[in-house]
This record gives C-alpha cells, structure tokens and sequence, in this order.
C-alpha cells in the first residue's frame, strides 16, 4: 500500500509540473562562459542598456528577445567557487563545497598585501565539490534524467577520481577533469594525432581534427581555415551537437552542462573572426579585436545549440525538434577580467559589481515570454532548486545531509513580472586572492525598495555600504549617511555566520598572532 501511495504522490507532482512548465519533464541546458564579463554582450536587456558596442553577439541577442534576461544576477567571483555553487546548490562555507578561491587562499603577491604585511592567513580549502555532496546531476538522475557534461569542470579529480564528473552523477563527460583553462585555443599535432593539450580528458581529443572543406562549408567558416588547427570553440560545438544527438535519441529528459573554455586567458581567437572584429573596431587594437573575436566564437556555439535543437541529428528534417522541451540557461561563472567591466566596479575575482554580477539569459520558446527583463537577484546557487523543480522535484536532496542554500526561481520564468523578494546574497571569504581579493564578508539585499550591499574587510577592519539602485558602480560609500541600514544588513551577516547545522562549518581567517578564526567585528 505505502508504494502505491508513493506512486500516486509521485505522479501527481510529475503532472502537477507538467501542467506549470509543458508537455512534459523539460531538457535542461546551461551554456556556461568562463570569464565573461556582465556587459561583453550586446544584449541591451541583459545588460540595462550598458553595451559599449565593442562586442557583437548575434545568437545571445536572439535568446534574449525570446527569452527573459535577468539583470541582477551573481555569482562567487572566480571560477572554481561558481561552479561548485551551481553543483551543490550551496554557499561555500557548507562542507560539501567548501571551494572559495582557485588553489590557495593564500595567493598573495605585490602589488596587494604580500605575505609578510598580512594580518591574517587563510584556512585550508578543498578544491574540488566533496564526493559526498549530492550533486545536482545526482539529483537530476534520481528525477528520471540523463546527464551529461562538456567542457571545464576545475572542480573535480584534484587528487582522487571520486570528485570527477562521471563519479559525480554525469552518464556523459568530454573535457571535464581538474584542469582550469587551457594552455592554447588551437588543436596541435602530438605523436602523429591531433590533440588539445591538457583538455583530453574525457576524450575531447576526438574533436581536435583540423578543418576540413566539408567542415568549413557546414558551418560558413572562411575557406581560409581549411587545413588549420581547430579551435577550441568549434571543438566544444562538436562535442555538444554529438551529446545532444546522443541524448535527444534516449526516451527520457537529460541535463547538459555545456561550460566553455573561452574566453579564460590565453585569448586566442580564430583568425577569421578576429579580422572581421578588427575591420569593425579601431585598426590599431588589436588585443580588442582578438576578445572580440573570441566572443565571437563562444556566441557562434550558442547558434549552433540553437540549431541542433531544432534538427538534433543534423539531417535536416525538424520532425525530431526539441526546442519545444528545452530550457536554455545562458551565464557566466563570475565578472569579466579582459579590458573594463563599465560601468560595474572591478573584475574577476573582486567581491565589487565587476567580480560577481553576470549575465544570465533564460530561453525556452512557448514557455518564457518573449523580450522580457526581471531585476529580481539570483545567484548560481539557485539554478540547482531550479532545475529540480523544473524537472518535478520528485526526489530532493535530504536536508541533513545536504541543505541548498539556493532558492528556485522557477516561477519566474512564466511569469518574470512577479515580485516576490530573493533572500539575502552573501559572501565570505576567508584569505586572499593576490591583488583582488581580500578577507571579507558581504551581503546584498532589498530594503524599502532599494538594493544594498555591505562590505567588511578585515585587513582595514572597516564597513562600506552602497545603494546599487542608485549607484551601480559603488562610486559612493554611503555608511555615514545609513548606519542604520549598516546595521541591519552587519546583524544579517552574523545570524548567517553564526547559523547552527552539521553541515554548516563557515572558514574564518586565520590570526597570525595565535592561529585562532577571526570573526568580523560587527556593527
């Protein structure tokens, strides 16, 4: 009798979701850039009118007329700490995350506070998502999913292959493994074989061929490149048409994180778009023009998601679309660290508007309204509660074992006109991250229609506090003027410093003094 129930609750909530979202369970796409910044599209929605210009990218400008555009969204403000967040739906300080920076959280070095001028020394750190968390591919699978990852993952495999993708929930994993960027764009020949160095993992490499004439004619590459090296790009697009082909051919609903190599350092373009970027900015920049083009390519992959949606075995006839049942999620995993992020504050790895706010474009054609903009703050922890209510929330994570810490914004996307408040955002980082980022704690928050956000940094031990409704680019300390709001927003940090579960296990800096954590002294 009890699994009978089971069954009835269960097919309840499935067509409950059904009713809300579409036909069925949708398929669950992100399109994650690495280090693109919150204005380096030329998608006016997503971006509150901003774009300079410089970069042109047509296929994100077409999402975001069909789809809605979030304009406050954020993210942990360097790549691995994001990308553990949208895994485990939880802050760092959780212990199944616990990833705040890129190796060390003692990466200190002149021009910022050396080692030696330091007050403080950051914990250790795990650099990968614990082999315990309950991922979201995890979570997903137990909804009836099939999975599947493409590209940079950085935080599995740091010495053991517990915390690897396919040891993580992914049926399916090309590129994906510890390593963080790549050292080329381009495909080299290596012992008689083509490969992309230290991106093979995974069997990447089957996509390092270089262009043939069939290959450029398929998809209006110049015939120039025939014979080139293939770049890193069009490698990941290869990789994703063959996933989505391999999915979309399986009876069930799948979850695909496609997360893209560019535009991390080394910025290489391919040469075709890096002339074309040329020929429209200024002759003499020719490192613009290189980022521009290399935009270029990540976009010119976001096209081709789009259509091998709608023809996923490329044969030319649409009968087998599933553009109807696909969420596209599009993002960045933090700020922008080529060229400015204006007229945000800051870059990659900063805790200002420049190191975490991103963009962050939904699509999913018959579902989301069209051309619509929500400034409703979401940060990448919520994609995690997202999804799985998008796909039923037939199964959640048991919350003493493993609490998210994001919240859905699934309604949203019916609906991006509701206004419903997001909780509080916070931020704490317990070390240093050479010049950017220092030991600090940070929240972000609505009060009496304003945003607001605090800052405390432990070096100068002193608060700032920014109305980010009036002053996006925190121009104006303003604390002198609000201590009031300083105060609840500091009372807000400390309830969520001081909250009590077993997974909870915050890391503080550490005094040089007598070794002991370092809370903030609170307003």
């Amino acid at each position: 009798m009890k699994n009978i129930n089971f069954l009835f609750q269960l097919s309840l909530c499935i067509f409950s979701c059904c009713l809300i979202y579409g036909k069925k369970q949708p398929n669950l796409i992100v399109y994650m850039i690495d280090d693109l910044g919150w204005n380096q599209i030329s998608a006016k929605q997503a971006t509150m009118g901003t774009h300079t210009g410089s970069f042109i990218t047509p296929n994100i400008e077409n999402i975001a007329n069909q789809g809605l555009s979030f304009t406050d969204a954020y993210t942990q403000p360097n790549c691995a700490p994001s990308r553990a967040a949208m895994l485990s739906g939880q802050y760092p300080a959780r212990v199944n995350n616990s990833v705040y920076v890129v190796g060390s959280l003692n990466r200190n070095k002149k021009p910022g506070i050396t080692k030696e001028e330091a007050n403080f020394t950051g914990p250790n750190q795990s650099e990968d998502v614990a082999s315990s968390a309950i991922t979201i591919a995890e979570a997903l699978k137990k909804n009836g999913y099939n999975t599947a990852h493409i590209g940079k993952y950085h935080v599995g495999g740091h010495g053991t292959d517990k915390t690897m993708p396919e040891n993580q929930g992914f049926d399916i994993n090309i590129g994906g493994y510890s390593q963080g960027h790549q050292p080329t764009c381009f495909s080299k020949k290596i012992n008689d074989s083509w490969q992309f160095a230290r991106l093979g993992q995974g069997d990447f490499d089957r996509f390092a061929k270089p262009y043939t004439e069939a290959y450029v004619e398929k998809y209006s590459i110049p015939n120039s490149q025939i014979g080139k090296p293939k770049h890193v790009c069009d490698a990941l697009a290869d990789a994703m048409e063959e996933t989505v082909d391999t999915l979309s051919a399986k009876n069930k609903p799948f979850y695909l994180q496609l997360h893209a190599y560019a535009v991390h350092g080394p910025v290489q373009s391919r040469p075709d778009l890096k002339e074309a970027a040329q020929k429209r900015l200024d002759a003499k920049n020719s490192r613009k023009a290189n980022l521009a083009g290399f935009i270029s390519g990540m976009d010119a992959v976001l096209g081709r998601l789009l259509d091998s949606i709608e023809d996923p075995n490329g044969d030319g006839d649409k009968g087998d679309s599933i553009a109807q049942d696909t969420l596209i999620i599009f993002t960045s995993d933090n700020g922008g660290t080529h060229g400015d992020n204006l007229p945000l504050r800051g870059v990659k790895g900063m805790f200002t508007e420049g190191g975490i706010r991103i963009p962050l474009i939904a699509y999913w054609p018959g579902i989301i309204p069209a051309n619509t903009v929500s400034d409703r703050m979401v940060h990448g922890i919520d994609f995690y509660p997202t999804l799985l209510e998008l796909a039923g929330n037939t199964w959640l994570p048991p919350a003493k074992k493993h609490p998210l810490d994001g919240e859905s914004f699934a309604k949203f996307l019916r609906n991006p006109k509701l206004s419903d408040k997001r909780s509080p955002i916070f931020y704490l980082f317990p070390g240093y991250m050479d010049v950017r980022a220092q030991p600090c704690v940070v929240v972000i928050d609505e009060i009496e229609n304003k945003r607001y956000k605090l800052l405390y940094y432990y070096e100068a031990n002193s608060w700032e506090l920014y109305n980010l409704t009036d002053d996006i680019g925190e121009d104006r300390n303003i604390i002198k003027k609000h201590p009031k709001i300083a105060s609840n927003l500091s009372n807000k940090i400390q309830d969520w410093l001081g909250q009590k579960h077993p997974t909870w296990k915050p890391k503080f800096p550490l005094s040089k003094k007598d070794g002991k954590p370092v809370l903030p002294k609170f307003l």
